[in-house]
């Protein structure tokens, strides 16, 4: 007998068995058995807890434990909770095609978002759907999901809030029991034997893990964080099956992948691109491949609001990145987010205003180091090669705009690497096989690599390509593509940046380099070339030096500074860090925000012309406007996309306004037009700037638009004419719209008049009448016609009218008809503009689509000189609209050329004359009659002759055109019957197309002077060689006629009542009888 009482007893048993015995005490033990239990005699044997209740412990030790992240630049102790940086990144379940990524990686700023978000439209996987059926094959759920995403894109943190999640059950707490994470970048670390539950080091002891691994094979998720960090070998020995047997960890974690172990359950392994065909491989099935592809445009600004406790900073900070295309395109990546808000906290709430910005290239920089260092273990030496090595990849792409690269194209010392940093991997489809291909991150970096690659080159061969790049780019606009890579070399060549990346000895290269940029850039200045502004700021920006940029300066000083950016495109922060030494600038020409005012006015008080163009403007902005503005500049434009300006704010801009020595557009957006501010803006303009040229419109806010007397008011002085213009907009234009539950029809939409010379006006009468005209709803609104003839009197009644500008976009027949005879008799208005977008004649019924009467001065060689003294009106009707509108696709669609609508379009041609009447009402009813009428409708000949013999009944008629679906013969013969008939016309015109070509089928008749006095008429019939007066036709006389259609037939005729009387028809049967004839 041993000690205690018991006998020594010797156990064998074969590997991965399980012994039960009471005591094990100075035994013998022989085979590979775990000992799970040892106790001795006369203790108390353990209570074993319940699963449940030991997953509740490991749960809680989880909270705690995967709470809280480290980030890079994290000190001891300093650490972040998660929820507060996390943001759900782009994931989506698909292949990206080869065309899909070149989009992606070449589009930049909101383009870019638009683009992914575009191409993975409702594709997003959010990540309680990542083991969803719908996102296996087959409708399967899968066993196993990769996650492939490139470097920095978000894929361990992603990993660990899904953990965090589980244990705050807050994800997948019906579909997973237990969640465990293994991070291969520590697995690889691990040497000697251990088993599964030993590498599942938590918070429980071994012998839990195993109950656990035991009770819930079936529900358990494990997590494979870097697949890509696995050093896996190509071993053939056998694999571990039970999660107690001993092995290398890899040897556990290929048994996992495999499913040999733990076959019933579930894996997430994320894994850069690279490693994704060896993961496929052994990865056990069903599986399922997702891509976590960074941020989208909204995760980037959610992130801003994240990191930065104070939202107004959070704020301040996404719209300065967002100005800078470039650096807001490569916010995709969560690492250079992190990056950018990093530099900005450490500078603070004030640094974004007044500190410098630190350049787009010195984060680019940032990130490549960052990523070195965390994700790679290079020397120093390595690191330098590697770098040369991606930017001789990226440099030989730019020539041929190439941004994807079979792995043949690779330097062999990258192509050997199993993981290669920066570049990303996809299979691109051939007709049967995949090809492997890989690509730089976005464009972005391929610029910068390529920029880098002219740093770490050899002296020699930079002198080479420096010359032929900044040559290249000297071409102009064909050759822009190259600046991004030129920009780099300024940011790059910023002592500071080189020192991050060449330490303390900067190569003789990077001299060289600086040099040839200073030339460069001094060059393309005396160029003056506008578009290159933005470019010019961005490189001495990106440069950093003091001296040079006061050389710049002073040279574009001498030449006469003359800029133009939208601050959309460029950070008012570049642009003020380079007019800093500026004392003089001739133009500014700036798109911007209010809140880029307060820095702006610096350089906005040092500039001799302006035109500036607001996003928005309010009250507490005038100040420093009207500070801005100063006195005698030239304000060409002055403008606000909206903006809340109370009267006294107009007053006190156009004070300043009356200062300037000359005043172009503005436009100025109030909370609300009423009568009173108008009346106040006008006496100040009459009193104060009728002397010089201006144009100065009040708008309502949009968002109070409907309270308003109108949309808009303006009052302009032009070439001794003054204009008042009221507009209306109801936000509805081209719709019938539904308003407190009546059918609305928006009204007038402008009401624009001129004066010559200038004299008082009751514009209360006007503004009165204009804003009862905005809307109506009924088409018989007996009220509205009221205010229609009220406005015609106030017209009546203005002195000295010259010019008047009318839109509307619903109006009857009737109210047309009444405004077309005000214009008819009222020759003294040189300049007339009409246009109704739909002309109504019962509730549902057009007339046509878009109704137009135009009057010019008269114009030598394109009037008639019989127009000299009095310049017809023109009036036009189209029914193209009409077809749109009535179609069932948007278009007409019609089978057979003789089911359309005969007519297109008519043109009429006449003077006015006072005293004259016609009854245009007439005129719409039967064409009313005429638009749906087809060349097969037996009472088209009817409805034809009825039209023909209104327009006999126009007095003066001077010009008819018409355009018809095809060349009818009744038409053309009625239409050459009028011409002689009418001796006041001068020329007809039949088309059959709406193209401005020659080569369609016409009809033409011009009635010629002939110096005996006898006239004649000349007619062609097939080519329209009598196109006189068009401004679209480049006919010449002096050319012999080319004939595009066969047969072309002209004749001359006297102009006589005889012939006036022929029958026609029979003339134009005989040429369709030989056009037949010699058609093919």
């Amino acid at each position: 007998m041993e000690p205690h009482g018991v006998s020594k007893i010797s156990i064998s048993a074969q590997s991965g068995s399980n012994i039960s015995a009471p005591v094990l005490l100075n035994s013998t033990v022989t085979g590979n058995i775990n000992i799970s239990n040892n106790f001795f005699p006369g203790e108390p044997y353990p209570k074993m807890k319940n699963t449940s209740s030991l997953i509740a412990e490991y749960k809680k030790s989880l909270l705690s434990e995967y709470a809280y992240i480290t980030e890079y630049t994290s000190r001891a102790g300093e650490q972040v909770l998660l929820n507060d940086r996390y943001v759900d990144p782009l994931i989506v379940q698909k292949h990206r095609e080869k065309n899909e990524r070149e989009n992606e990686m070449c589009s930049r700023g909101q383009r870019f978002f638009n683009t992914r978000e575009s191409n993975q439209r409702n594709q997003n996987i959010s990540l309680d759907k990542l083991f969803g059926p719908e996102n296996g094959s087959k409708k399967v759920t899968p066993r196993a999901v990769i996650l492939q995403g490139d470097s920095g894109s978000g894929k361990s943190i992603t990993a660990q809030k899904i953990v965090l999640d589980w244990a705050s059950e807050e994800l997948y707490a019906r579909l997973f029991d237990v969640v465990f994470h293994l991070r291969c970048k520590e697995l690889s670390g691990l040497s000697g034997e251990m088993s599964l539950v030993d590498l599942l080091d938590c918070s429980l002891t071994p012998n839990e893990i195993d109950q656990i691994l035991k009770d819930t094979s079936q529900r358990i998720l494990f997590i494979i964080d870097g697949f890509d960090e696995l050093m896996l070998s190509e071993s053939k020995e056998s694999l571990p099956q039970k999660p107690a047997i001993k092995s290398h960890p890899l040897a556990i974690v290929c048994s996992l992948l495999k499913g040999r172990m733990m076959r019933e359950s579930f894996l997430l392994v994320t894994t850069r691109s690279s490693a994704v065909d060896k993961l496929e491989i052994i990865l056990k099935k069903p599986q399922c491949f997702m891509e976590i592809m960074g941020f989208s445009e909204k995760g980037v600004s959610e992130y801003f609001q994240r990191f930065f406790e104070d939202e107004e900073f959070s704020s301040q900070v996404y719209e300065q990145v967002k100005v800078h295309e470039m650096l807001y395109t490569a916010c995709f990546i969560p690492v250079i987010c992190w990056i950018i808000c990093t530099i900005f906290k450490r500078k603070g709430k004030d640094g974004v205003v007044t500190s410098e910005l630190t350049t787009t290239t010195s984060i680019f920089v940032d990130f490549v180091f960052t990523l070195l260092k965390h994700h790679s273990s290079l020397s120093q030496q390595e690191e330098l090669d590697l770098l040369k090595n991606l930017g001789q990849l990226a440099e030989s792409g730019m020539p041929k705009r190439q941004v994807l690269f079979p792995r043949n194209d690779l330097p062999k010392a990258i192509s050997d690497l199993p993981n290669i940093p920066f570049l990303c991997t996809f299979r691109q489809q051939e007709r049967t096989y995949l090809k492997e291909m890989f690509g730089f991150m976005h464009l972005s970096f391929q610029e910068f690599f390529t920029a880098l690659f002219y740093m770490l080159t050899d002296e020699a061969d930079a002198k080479i390509k420096i010359k032929e790049l900044l040559e290249s780019a000297s071409h102009g606009r064909r050759n822009e593509y190259l600046f991004p890579v030129i920009r780099f070399l300024f940011g790059l060549s910023n002592k500071k940046v080189g020192c991050l990346i060449l330490g303390e000895n900067p190569r003789s290269t990077s001299s060289f380099i600086r040099k040839e940029l200073e030339k460069w850039i001094s060059k393309v200045i005396q160029k003056d070339t506008v578009y290159v502004n933005d470019f010019i700021f961005q490189c001495l920006y990106e440069l950093h030096d003091k001296n040079i940029l006061k050389n710049a300066m002073k040279f574009w000083e001498r030449l006469g500074i003359n800029i133009r950016w939208s601050l959309k495109g460029i950070d008012c922060q570049v642009v003020m860090y380079c007019l800093q030494y500026s004392s003089r600038i001739i133009r500014m020409e700036v798109k911007c925000t209010a809140k880029d005012l307060k820095m702006l006015h610096p350089a906005l008080c040092r500039c001799t012309t302006l035109w500036l163009d607001f996003d928005s403007i309010s009250d507490t902005d005038v100040n420093l406007l009207t500070s801005a503005l100063g006195r005698k500049k030239n304000v060409d434009y002055l403008n606000m996309e909206d903006g809340s300006l109370s009267d006294e704010s107009v007053q006190k801009i156009l004070k300043t306004l009356s200062g300037q020595t000359s005043v172009g557009n503005i436009r100025l957006v109030l909370r609300s037009v009423s009568e009173a501010n108008i009346d106040l803006t006008m006496n100040f303009l009459v009193k104060e700037m009728m002397d010089r040229s201006f144009s100065v419109c009040i708008a309502n806010q949009a968002e109070t638009i409907h309270k308003g007397l109108c949309s808009e008011f303006t009052m302009a002085s032009r070439n001794n004419s003054v204009w008042f213009t009221v507009g209306h907009s109801e936000g509805h234009q081209g719709e019938i719209s539904e308003k407190h539950g009546l059918c609305s029809y928006q009204g007038f939409t402008k009401i624009s008049f001129a004066l010559c010379p200038f004299s008082a006006v009751p514009m209360t009468e006007f503004l009165k009448a204009s804003h009862n005209l905005r809307c109506f709803s009924e088409l018989k609104s007996i009220e509205f016609g009221v205010n229609v003839d009220a406005l015609l009197s106030f017209l009546n009644c203005v002195p000295g009218l010259t010019e008047l500008d009318i839109c509307a976009e619903f109006l009857t027949d009737i109210w047309t008809s009444r405004i077309l005879c005000y214009l008819q008799v009222n020759p003294k208005i040189s300049h007339i503009k009409f246009h109704v977008s739909n002309l109504m004649i019962s509730d549902d019924e057009r007339v046509c689509s878009t109704f137009s009467v135009s009057r010019k001065p008269f114009r030598p060689y394109k009037m008639h000189e019989s127009e000299e003294k009095n310049p017809s009106l023109t009036l036009a009707m189209d029914r193209w609209g009409h077809d749109i509108a009535y179609g069932s696709s948007g278009e007409p669609g019609y089978s057979h050329v003789l089911d359309k609508p005969v007519l297109v379009k008519l043109m009429l041609s006449f003077p006015p004359f006072k005293g004259s009447s016609v009854s245009w009402e007439v005129l719409f009813k039967r064409l009313y009659q005429l638009i749906l009428l087809t060349e097969q409708c037996p009472e088209l000949d009817e409805h034809t002759d009825s039209l023909l013999l209104f327009l006999h009944s126009v007095p003066g008629l001077k010009e008819v055109k018409v355009w018809l679906n095809n060349l009818i013969e009744s038409w053309a013969a009625g239409l050459f019957t009028l011409f002689l008939s009418c001796s006041s016309l001068l020329h007809l015109q039949l088309n059959t197309s709406m193209s401005l070509v020659n080569d369609v089928e016409s009809l033409g008749v011009m009635r010629e002077d002939r110096e005996d006095g006898e006239g004649g008429v000349r007619l062609s019939v097939g080519c329209n060689h009598v196109n006189y007066l068009d401004d679209c036709d480049d006919f010449d006389p002096f050319k012999p006629p080319e004939h595009k259609v066969v047969p072309c037939i002209t004749i001359t005729v006297t102009d006589d009542s005889e012939n006036a009387n022929a029958d026609w028809r029979r003339f134009f049967q005989a040429y369709n009888q030989l056009k037949d004839l010699t058609e093919w």
